[in-house]
């Protein structure tokens, strides 16, 4: 390097006494601008915090130059940076008193694998000894998927499916494209990025069993990039660097009902017995409630019941009535089945009566045998037998009964038994009596 300092007229003794030391100035100050590099023999290391990072994360690079004996170099050596993927902040950095360096590499929004290189004079680090940091979703190393709720009732419905993605050491990976997909029913989306948790999430609406994947990575090219390493910035060759979780969202079974109406038409006003019977599969919900309604104005809440239960029901009049029975379980699923029913006029009771003998003398006892026949669910309220001279008797509840009874005049009497039953129906039975002289 030469110097040509232009210096004002001079005596030429004072010329002669600056001159030299003018020069020497100048090509100190010279030397001063040629950057420090590290002598040959020199050893280059570089290390970095963290191997895997989220795009646009940043983690500091850390630069050891030492000499051939194992001592730093002089402080100020130069050192430079390079990077196939993200920035290095600064490109060129100085060591300080120990042989370090430190500057900061940016990963930036691309995903791939980041190869980061250094050299120094004689000091380079090339392939071996670099710094390889995987960006974004190449630096996946998990996805877990899960679903809230992991069931939807039997009729269908919605659940929110979360992927977690954590890189190669288990962090949460955030800004990683995760793409969706289900084997049925269908997502609110089907690509979503991941938050700072790493998670990201989709909403699953089916009515079937499905298995939901979702999957984090890139797929590096067969052909590289120029300057080395791959069109995804990164160093690897080719392939996938997929990873995929999975989750399956089963369909609660609803639970089934049959209803047994009784072996005979129920009657009108008489309690009649009814049967449901309330099943739960294996991968259903505990019932929560059971509602009949009759089909004449009255509803009723049988509560949870499971397995089989006998109810009574009084229908006040003969007609045909459809009775629904709806059971819900404790996820909201219900299921309803019908049938029909006739109801009958109730049967009246039948009453008989019997003179023994039928012909008589005066003041001579009849003998009256009574015998009362009932529907079933019908009972005997009262009872009053009128002998036809102006007479009778109260028998009570009685169903039946001998009742001994004298006539005091000839003729022929009409005997009348009546009976009021529990259905509030009045029924009479008649026979005739001679009585002669």
């Amino acid at each position: 390097m030469f110097i040509v300092l232009m210096l004002p007229q001079l005596s030429r003794g004072v010329s002669a006494l600056l001159g030299p030391a003018l020069v020497i100035a100048g090509l100190s100050i010279a030397c001063e601008k040629v950057p420090l590099l590290a002598p040959t023999g020199s050893t280059l290391t570089l290390t970095a915090a963290i191997n895997a990072l989220s795009t646009n994360a940043s983690t500091e690079i850390i630069a050891q130059v030492l000499e051939a004996a194992g001592t730093p170099p002089h402080s100020g050596t130069h050192i430079t940076f390079t990077t196939t993927l993200g920035s290095i902040e600064p490109a060129e950095a100085s060591t300080d008193v120990n042989g370090r360096a430190v500057v900061r590499f940016s990963a930036g929004s691309a995903n791939g694998v980041a190869t980061i290189r250094a050299s120094s004079g004689g000091a380079t680090i090339e392939t071996d000894g670099a710094v390889v940091i995987a960006v974004g979703t190449a630096a996946v190393g998990a996805v877990i998927v899960t679903a809230n709720p992991a069931t939807v009732p039997s009729l269908g419905g919605s659940t929110t499916i979360a992927a977690n993605a954590l890189d190669i050491n288990g962090n949460p990976l955030s800004s990683a494209p995760v793409t969706f997909s289900t084997t049925t029913g269908s997502l609110s989306r089907s690509l979503a990025v991941t938050n700072e948790n790493g998670v990201a999430t989709s909403i699953l609406t089916t009515a079937q069993e499905a298995t939901v994947t979702a999957s984090v990575g890139v797929f590096r090219s067969a052909q590289p990039a120029p300057g080395g390493g791959d069109e995804n910035g990164g160093s690897g060759g080719a392939g996938t660097a997929m990873v995929s979780g999975t989750v399956t969202v089963t369909v609660l079974a609803a639970p089934t009902i049959t209803i047994t109406p009784p072996a005979e038409p129920p009657s009108e006003g008489l309690p009649s017995s009814f049967t449901f019977e309330v099943s739960v599969p294996d991968n259903g919900s505990a019932v929560r409630s059971l509602i009949v309604d009759w089909g004449d104005g009255i509803v009723q809440d049988l509560g949870a019941i499971t397995g089989s239960q006998t109810v009574s029901h009084v229908y006040d009049s003969d007609d045909t009535f459809v009775i629904t029975a709806t059971v819900e379980d404790a996820s909201g699923t219900t299921t309803s089945v019908s049938t029909s029913v006739t109801v009958v006029p109730v049967a009246q009771p039948t009453v008989l009566v019997t003179p023994s003998p039928q012909t008589v003398r005066v003041n001579e006892p009849v003998n009256f045998n009574i015998q009362i026949t009932v529907p079933p669910g019908i009972g005997v309220v009262s009872t009053t037998i009128n002998f036809g001279d102006g007479t009778s008797s109260q028998l009570g509840g009685a169903s039946s009964a001998n009742v001994p009874h004298a006539y005091a005049a000839t003729g022929i009497f009409t005997v009348t038994v009546t009976v009021t039953d529990t259905a509030s129906q009045v029924t009479q039975g008649t026979t005739v009596v001679s009585v002669v002289p």
